[in-house]
């Protein structure tokens, strides 16, 4: 059985994170602390994918450095057109670089030498093993390096597949085959690195030149069997510049570095550091993205192994048991599982109970597959409207002004409301943006949760909860209260703490119940009034124009 080559990735680490920055140049991403995260986010999303999608067996990130290279020793005036790295770029290049450290991939730069020379050795060595390699980018000088085995991966949108030049790629994309590359822009030049080639020839003319002539070297020797007097007199007046041109675009791929190919094994990403620097950076959607078990994960992987006791309550016997027992231990994390995220519009679909960590219980109610595996709707409701609004039972709930709307559609008003999570998360870091569920999960327990999508899907073809077989259902709906219910634990403390007591439990928590009145009662709106003022305002401003 044949086995595929070795897949080889070198990524040129600084064109992939000034993409990623103006990539976001029109809503940048800025953090709590007020720190501008966009190029490190884009950046780092591109390696998690490309660890995910392609699976390298070698990874390595190579840097541009500060430092002047031998091009410029040979013609100061290179790249001298380009505009000044933008200062909040420039204060992300230390995040850039623990990103990279953190996801164990192994890195390269070398004063005196571009990123694109220490590609091109490395790609050199590597074809030589046999190897598959990508040079991942998008700058088309690496074009030149193209062959049967070394290809171009041009990482697009997040959710666009790579652009990928192989040999025919190239010739399609830039009019000639990779061997002349270096030749077509030494000829025309490169306007982003200030290469001035020869005056007055453009790609086109490039082409037809090379078509006909094969090399730069060839067309230089026979200058004067150039059909056009003009391009003829440009060729010859800029034979010295032309020369240099090709100097300055071509690769160099024999840059004296220490290559150990070991080093470059892809190995699997430090969790915890990686961990630290996403919730550091506030990356949540990059923190589903890992797992302690292996490099990365996506929805469909396998999930981390519990122990947590999760169960389905089969009967109205069953749960009335169930309830007693419950009601014993005088608090219970609270959990809902409906058809909308409007709540005023949901329908209840479950709900789910945990008053003990690793242990929760799920009561389907209104599932439209499994039928057969719902409680009595209307009973099941009575019953658990005496248990909802005991006042000798506290309830915790994450967002559980969500749950008491979505009670309320049915006559049951959860009493007390003894927690939510979410606000605690809010009190006590109230410049934070993520106080999510599975964000606080990973934060506090390194623990991932199912993704809801794993269930009913995203975009266009994206279900209702109703959907989902009761099976799978306990496990999700359990969790949320598991955690939620482990969470009031580690926040409680914190409060108090902080002595945040009289603030929380005292001001913020009763709010939650005015909001949800204030909410289900609406707005009212004096359409006349507005109509009028409406008038008055145009009788205003055309007097003013």
């Amino acid at each position: 059985m044949k086995t595929r080559p070795k897949r080889f990735f070198l990524v040129d680490g600084s064109a992939i994170f000034y993409r990623a920055y103006f990539a976001f140049i029109r809503n940048p991403l800025i953090n709590s602390k007020g720190e501008n995260t966009s190029a490190t986010y884009g950046f780092v999303n591109s390696l998690l994918k490309i660890i995910r999608e392609e699976e390298p067996d070698y990874f390595a990130v190579v840097f541009d450095t500060k430092e002047p290279t031998f091009r410029h020793e040979m013609y100061p005036d290179y790249k001298s057109t380009r505009a000044k790295m933008p200062d909040e770029l420039v204060e992300q290049l230390p995040r850039i670089h623990q990103a990279v450290e953190a996801l164990n991939i192994a890195t390269f730069e070398m004063p005196g030498y571009e990123a694109d020379d220490i590609i091109g050795t490395i790609a050199c060595l590597a074809e030589r093993r046999d190897y598959e390699v990508w040079c991942v980018t998008g700058d088309k000088d690496f074009f030149q390096l193209v062959t049967d085995k070394v290809k171009v991966y041009n990482p697009r949108k997040i959710a666009d597949a790579a652009e990928i030049f192989g040999p025919q790629e190239v010739k399609d994309k830039f009019g000639v085959h990779p061997s002349q590359v270096i030749d077509k822009l030494s000829l025309m030049g490169d306007s982003s690195d200030n290469v001035p080639g020869v005056p007055g020839i453009g790609p086109k003319t490039a082409d037809k030149l090379l078509e006909q002539f094969g090399s730069l070297e060839n067309l230089l020797a026979n200058v004067e069997q150039i059909s056009s007097k003009n391009i003829r007199e440009k060729i010859k007046n800029n034979i010295d510049q032309a020369k240099l041109s090709k100097k300055l675009v071509t690769i160099d791929t024999h840059v004296p570095i220490n290559i150990d190919f070991d080093s470059m094994k892809r190995r699997v990403i430090n969790y915890d550091a990686a961990k630290n620097l996403f919730l550091e950076m506030e990356f949540s959607s990059l923190l589903k993205q890992l797992s302690p078990v292996s490099p990365v994960t996506s929805e469909d992987l396998p999930r981390k192994e519990t122990k947590a006791d999760y169960q389905q309550v089969r009967s109205v016997d069953e749960l009335v048991a169930l309830l007693s027992e419950l009601e014993s231990k005088k608090e219970v994390a609270v959990d809902t599982e409906t058809t909308s995220l409007n709540a005023l519009e949901a329908d209840l679909v479950g709900v789910s109970l945990c008053t003990k960590p690793n242990e929760a219980y799920y009561i389907p109610l209104g599932h439209s597959v499994d039928k057969n595996e719902n409680l009595p709707f209307d009973e099941t409701l009575s019953i658990l409207k005496k248990f909802l609004e005991n006042p000798g039972v506290q309830k915790f709930g994450q967002n559980i002004k969500y749950d008491l709307e979505v009670f309320h559609r049915y006559g049951i008003d959860i009493n007390p409301v003894a927690f939510d999570t979410m606000l605690a998360s809010y009190v006590l870091d109230p410049s934070g943006r993520q106080h999510s569920l599975d964000f606080l999960a990973m934060k506090y327990f390194d623990h991932k949760m199912q993704p809801i999508t794993a269930l009913i899907g995203s975009g266009k073809k994206q279900k209702t909860f109703d959907t989902v077989p009761v099976e799978k259902a306990v496990f999700y709906a359990s969790e949320d209260a598991d955690l939620t219910y482990r969470l009031r634990g580690i926040f409680a403390p914190l409060i108090a703490e902080a002595e945040m007591h009289n603030l929380y439990y005292n001001l913020e928590l009763p709010l939650i119940k005015v909001l949800v009145a204030m909410e289900e009662a609406g707005v009212r709106v004096d359409d006349k009034f507005l109509a009028r003022l409406s008038k008055e305002m145009d009788k205003k401003l055309n007097r003013l124009e």
